[in-house]
C-alpha cells in the first residue's frame, strides 16, 4: 500500500442474519410499489417483513406487528423490541386486548418503549416475545391487515421505492427474524410459508 493513503474499512451495516433456507425462497415477478402510509422515521424495510400485495395495483402495504421486550403486567408502558415499525396514533392488539399507541421512545438501546393511551386490557400479563398486530380499532380483536407475502431485500424508504416479494420460504426462524409476524399473518401466509419453532 502506498505510504499515505488510509483505507476507511469500517462496515456499514451489519449483515442480516440467514433467517430461513435461502434455496426454497421463491421470488414473484417483477417489482411492487411500496406504500409510505405510516412510515415516517422508518429508512429501511427488513428482509421477510410482512407484506400485503395488490396485484392489480402492483402496491406492497407492510403489516405493523410489535413483539414485547419485557414482561408487561399493567399501566400506560410497553417495551417492545428494538427498531419497531410501530407510529404513533396506531392500535395493538393481540385478538383480546387492545391499546393505542400515543407516545414511542427510542432512547434505550435495548428496546423501543410505547406509551399507550390506556392499558391494555384488564389485568392481562403480556409474556416477552409475544407479537401483537397493528389492529384495526382500540378493542384489538381483528388485525387491521395480515401478510400474503414478505419482503425479499432490505428496501429503502422512499418516494417511488419498490420491493421484490416472496412467495415461499421455508424453514423461516423467528428468532432472527428483524420483524416479528404475528400468529395472524401465519395463518394467512398459509402452507406456502413453513415456520421453525
Amino acid at each position: 500500500m502506498p505510504a499515505g493513503l488510509h483505507y476507511n474499512l469500517e462496515q456499514i451495516e451489519k449483515p442480516t442474519p440467514e433467517m430461513c433456507r435461502i434455496e426454497t425462497i421463491y421470488r414473484y415477478s417483477g417489482g411492487f410499489n411500496l406504500v409510505l402510509t405510516n412510515l415516517t422515521g422508518v429508512k429501511t424495510i427488513p428482509p421477510l417483513t410482512p407484506l400485503v400485495l395488490d396485484f392489480k395495483k402492483r402496491q406492497a402495504t407492510v403489516v405493523i406487528n410489535v413483539e414485547v421486550a419485557e414482561k408487561y403486567t399493567t399501566g400506560t408502558s410497553m417495551k417492545v423490541k428494538k427498531n419497531s415499525l410501530a407510529y404513533v396514533g396506531m392500535f395493538i392488539g393481540d385478538g383480546t386486548n387492545g391499546a393505542i399507541v400515543n407516545k414511542i421512545d427510542k432512547a434505550n438501546a435495548d428496546y423501543d418503549t410505547l406509551t399507550l393511551a390506556a392499558a391494555f386490557g384488564n389485568s392481562v400479563t403480556v409474556k416477552a416475545g409475544t407479537v401483537l398486530f397493528e389492529a384495526k380499532a382500540q378493542d384489538g380483536t381483528e388485525p387491521k391487515a395480515t401478510a400474503t407475502a414478505l419482503n425479499y431485500a432490505t428496501t429503502k424508504v422512499e418516494e417511488g421505492a419498490t420491493v421484490t416479494a416472496i412467495g415461499r420460504a421455508y424453514e423461516i426462524r423467528p428468532t432472527k427474524l428483524i420483524v416479528p409476524i404475528s400468529e395472524k399473518d401465519k395463518a394467512s401466509l398459509g402452507d406456502r410459508f413453513m415456520f421453525t419453532y
